[in-house]
């Protein structure tokens, strides 16, 4: 009895949660948020809340963290996630195998032990399957074929990092300042770059970084290692296709999956970088460049405010002007 009276205590608290931060929502009322112009229904994301909380384990280990309120705004992100999914799949004119999404579901124990551990229920589990199947798809097309272009320089600090990205794309001419003053390599080499060519297939320590998802003009910074002792920042001078390196047709089977998933969200960004995305005030902003794990969950996400993004991405101000 007292572990059903702590879970009904815990929705409790969740629907309060919903309930506060009324300020000024997107431009369409009711909406939890709009993604190019589709709307996230508020009721959605607050009924899916509810669902995930009365999930005993995943409420309980998100209290314990006091993170409870965090469950939301992975509900709105995987929501946001989806359409940018869809988004994708059109512009490339993918279509799943539905027996392959029940298939892979069934494999998992079904829909309710599919959707135990994560933010998903037994409604969504088939809706993320398939969006899986999708951001493999899109991640096999590319990694064999896509080159980007950049101009770089890498500093240790995160803080300086954003602020010098956020300065480069205000201010374009700044950008080949950063790299003079960029810091010197252990073999005395400048820690930058200028028209570095970066090929997916060659380059496996960059796949989950935003280089893949975003259009040319786009300035980003991301960390270079797990242990974020380095910090990138690039700017996205081109993007490219190039004809497959014979020898490489089974790559995408040997690069690990989450690392394979990680880099099809980046190319399903890049097809939705011209997509409006205004998120409801309550949840917090749209953080587009968050490290990504392998159920998605903590992927592209809402964060509660602007300085808890992750990295950084933004327009360079020439590129706006044409």
């Amino acid at each position: 009895m007292s572990t059903v009276l702590k879970r009904f205590s815990l929705v409790g608290v969740a629907v309060a949660l919903l309930a506060t931060g009324c300020g000024t929502g997107p431009a369409k009322a009711g909406s939890a948020a709009i993604v190019g112009g589709q709307t996230i229904d508020l009721q959605t994301v607050q009924d899916r809340t509810v669902t995930v909380l009365k999930k005993e384990t995943v409420a309980q280990q998100m209290q314990d963290q006091g993170k409870l309120d965090q469950i939301s705004r992975l509900v709105v992100a995987d929501e946001i996630t989806h359409k940018i999914v869809e988004h994708a799949a059109q512009r490339e004119n993918i279509t799943v195998d539905e027996t392959k999404v029940y298939d892979a579901v069934q494999e998992r124990g079904g829909p309710e032990e599919a959707s135990k551990q994560s933010v998903q229920d037994a409604t969504t589990i088939h809706r993320r399957q398939r969006d899986a199947l999708v951001i493999g798809e899109l991640a096999r097309r590319h990694l064999s074929t896509l080159e980007v272009t950049i101009d770089f320089f890498q500093v240790r600090d995160p803080k300086e990092a954003r602020e010098k990205a956020a300065e480069a794309a205000a201010d374009p001419a700044k950008f080949t300042r950063f790299m003079e003053e960029a810091p010197r390599t252990s073999s005395g080499q400048r820690a930058s770059g200028s028209g570095q060519k970066v090929r997916a297939s060659e380059n496996g320590s960059v796949l989950r970084t935003m280089l893949w998802g975003v259009k040319p003009g786009t300035v980003v910074a991301f960390p270079v290692d797990q242990q974020q002792a380095s910090w990138m920042v690039a700017l996205v001078k081109e993007r490219t296709t190039l004809p497959a390196t014979p020898g490489e047709e089974d790559l995408a089977d040997r690069v690990p999956p989450a690392v394979l998933a990680d880099f099809g969200i980046r190319i399903a960004q890049f097809h939705a970088a011209d997509l409006d995305i205004e998120i409801n005030p309550r949840y917090g902003v749209w953080d587009p460049t968050g490290p990504i794990a392998q159920e998605g969950e903590n992927g592209p996400t809402v964060v509660g405010k602007a300085g808890e993004r992750a990295g950084f991405v933004g327009v360079a101000a020439t590129q706006k002007k044409s």
